[in-house]
């Protein structure tokens, strides 16, 4: 009873205590800043690879600007305990850390404390329950916006900058990548720690590792920045094809910008089933390995623009850093119009006009919807902040001048390096060096819902490709005996990408045998994306076109090769084997897209080899394990279910993906779930496993249905 009681009357001073500490700091939780400058970060991560867990000691020093008798860390669900000896009342409350004290205003402080966590979200733990040796596991983090507090103690506030020195822990056969250089690794038993330091300071939602089985390669730029390239172990002779452009991006971006990289070292590391394409952390491009390649798929896939769009965020948005949300185009469209001069360099002008056409397209198509969005403003869509900010800077370097633009480009880097800023502190800068008022083309550009089309299409209109290409495109509704002479010309050698797709995709639809000159005409450019055209648009294959349609299975595009493939099966059934038998050993992007078809389609031949029919299928059917990257599960499942057969894996494995982290497949097997769950087999078969599902996925399976 005394234990009882003496426990219950701790919890209650305790509670009381962090009452009266909320009383006196909780109206102050959003002006912390003006009150403390933290400066550093000193600390040691655990990586448990067993309980999906973070452990971790930590050091955080900070200089008071006011007497005050508290500050605070964000840190999600993390159990905290002070270091011995310590000098101050350190406790976690409504996921903040708390450090108490009789600050006094100019003096620094250093407090100390070790941390457990098991983070729900911010760091994923990649296949460590798979059993698939081709697919080792990985450990990353993504902490966009503010969620490295779910496995670090940190600042959630973008606004304080912090000097970051992190040692982590990894099981031995590992290596691991974070911020900064890498002063020191020492091995021990089975672990091995790996030391990172940082001469600059950051915010806290760069700060970033990845943990994984990974080869790596080493260069330098032309001003002698480290350059690191990673894949993973088992994808090292794809490292060349896929980072082709990468020292000329590094390079070109530094000198077109004009600051030199603020950073110690250049790293890129992709990693499976990333959230997104990729994250600028300081010094560390995690991305999605998706974008690894060979030297076939380096034609349909580059990593070129999301390469240079991270980046360019390494002075965008990690060296000076928006105040806040509503000023979150200074990231995105900085980093997607320095991504648009990067691809203008390696691919010309055509590429460029041609995409940043494209992006003003879909920009007027909203705004022409009344759903057109305020660049300057919280709650943004990514079409807003990345393209429209891109089409912004676009203009007002038109506007300004290129010479102007750039070095109050420069100048705004300079003055605000490692600090945070609005849109006015940019547009300040640029007044300043232009000598005029910018008001109407704020008003215009940064406070206009309506995208300024008018004024885009001027611009477009001085680049002599797009005008050929405008002409080209308002035929699209023109019958095909008006425009034909004109779709001839965009055939002929050399032909241009964009005229000659344009005029490939006005075929579509029209009467075949009017059109077969001009197919015939389309095959013989030799032209790549040309080709693809006709394999995306001309599904129903002509006896006619036969010979030339086969020869999309030898281009050198994954693409051509996937829809060639089905629709020549399609078309002519008396080939199918042929068909079969040249692209059996296919195996196309990391997400298997020709393979997986293929099997698929091998299935679907009856009379197709027969004695390997069960072998086939379970090849398919395993592609919906969890260990697998979800591009490929997807597809796996798609193709299972246009075949109309599940084993009781696949439907598990369905059940395991709705709660997966990547939202679009998340989203994908909600649905297919919700699609399975209308057949009456299908429906018995997953009302026969709900006992055989973990207590997240019934309680999901039973309040869905």
């Amino acid at each position: 009873m005394r234990q009882v009681f003496f426990m219950s009357y701790f919890y209650c001073m305790k509670k009381i205590f962090i009452f009266i500490l909320y009383t006196v700091c909780f109206s102050s939780l959003s002006q912390q800043t003006d009150k403390v400058d933290f400066l550093e970060i000193n600390g040691n991560v655990e990586i448990d690879t067993l309980h999906f867990s973070i452990k971790g000691q930590v050091q955080v020093k900070f200089k008071t600007l006011k007497s005050i008798d508290s500050v605070y860390l964000d840190g999600v669900n993390m159990s905290i305990k002070p270091s011995e000896n310590s000098p101050y009342k350190i406790v976690e409350e409504n996921n903040k850390i708390w450090i108490t004290s009789n600050f006094k205003k100019g003096n620094e402080y250093t407090a100390e404390f070790t941390y457990e966590c098991q983070p729900q979200q911010a760091v994923y733990f990649v296949g460590f329950n798979s059993e698939l040796k081709a697919y080792p596991s990985q450990v990353w983090t993504q902490g966009q916006g503010k969620y490295t507090s779910h496995w670090l103690p940190s600042l959630d506030d973008m606004n304080d900058k912090l000097i970051f020195n992190i040692t982590y822990l990894a099981p031995k056969n590992y290596e691991v990548f974070a911020n900064g250089k890498l002063t020191r690794t020492r091995s021990r038993l089975n672990h091995k720690s790996w030391t990172y330091e940082m001469k600059r300071p950051m915010s806290s939602y760069l700060v970033a590792f990845a943990m994984g089985d990974f080869f790596s390669s080493r260069f330098k730029s032309e001003k002698g920045t480290p350059l690191i390239l990673t894949t993973s172990t088992r994808d090292k002779d794809k490292i060349n094809s896929t980072y082709q452009h990468h020292k000329l991006i590094f390079d070109y971006l530094e000198n077109k910008i004009n600051v030199d990289y603020p950073w110690q070292n250049y790293k890129q590391v992709p990693v499976r089933d990333f959230l997104y394409a990729g994250m600028e952390n300081t010094t560390l491009n995690i991305f999605s390995d998706d974008f690894v390649v060979d030297t076939v798929g380096l034609n349909d896939k580059s990593f070129v623009n999301v390469q240079a769009h991270e980046l360019a965020h390494q002075w965008f948005g990690n060296l000076v850093t928006e105040t806040s949300s509503k000023h979150h185009w200074l990231h995105e469209g900085f980093a997607t119009f320095y991504a648009l001069e990067v691809e203008r360099e390696i691919f010309g002008d055509e590429y460029y006009f041609y995409k940043i056409y494209k992006t003003a397209e879909e920009l007027k198509s909203l705004s022409d919807k009344g759903k057109g969005q305020v660049l300057v403003n919280t709650g943004g869509s990514s079409l807003t902040y990345y393209e429209k900010g891109a089409w912004a800077l676009i203009i007002l370097r038109e506007i300004v001048g290129g010479e102007v633009f750039d070095t109050a480009v420069q100048n705004y880097l300079t003055t605000y390096a490692f600090q945070n800023v609005t849109t006015d502190d940019f547009i300040n800068e640029v007044e300043a060096v232009h000598g005029q008022s910018l008001d109407a083309y704020k008003e215009r550009w940064l406070y206009q819902k309506a995208f300024q089309s008018r004024e885009a299409l001027e611009f477009l209109k001085k680049n002599e490709f797009i005008q050929d290409y405008m002409k080209l495109a308002a035929f699209r509704e023109t019958r095909l005996v008006l425009k034909e002479e004109l779709l001839s010309t965009s055939l002929d050698f050399p032909v241009n990408d964009y005229l000659g797709q344009e005029a490939v995709y006005q075929l579509d639809g029209e009467d075949i045998e009017l059109t077969l000159p001009l197919y015939k005409k389309a095959f013989e450019t030799n032209n790549l994306l040309v080709r693809q055209a006709i394999a995306n648009s001309l599904t129903e294959i002509p006896v006619k076109l036969k010979k030339d349609y086969e020869s999309l299975l030898k281009d050198e595009s994954y693409l051509t090769i996937e829809k060639a493939l089905f629709h020549l099966w399609v078309s002519f059934p008396e080939d199918r084997h042929k068909y079969l038998d040249s692209t059996k050993n296919i195996e196309g992007f990391k997400d298997k897209n020709v393979k997986l078809l293929w099997l698929t389609l091998s299935l679907a031949t009856p009379d197709y080899e027969t004695v390997n029919k069960s072998k086939t299928f379970q090849e398919l059917s395993q592609h919906t394990k969890s260990g697998y990257p979800y591009q490929v599960r997807q597809h796996a499942f798609g193709y299972l279910y246009q075949l109309d057969t599940f084993e009781v894996s696949n439907y598990k494995d369905l059940m395991q993906g709705v709660f997966h982290p990547v939202w679009q497949f998340q989203k994908f097997c909600r649905e297919l779930l919700d699609t399975l769950m209308t057949s009456e087999k299908h429906r018995e078969a997953l009302l026969d496993l709900v006992n055989d599902f973990t207590v997240r996925e019934k309680t999901f399976f039973n309040n869905r249905y």
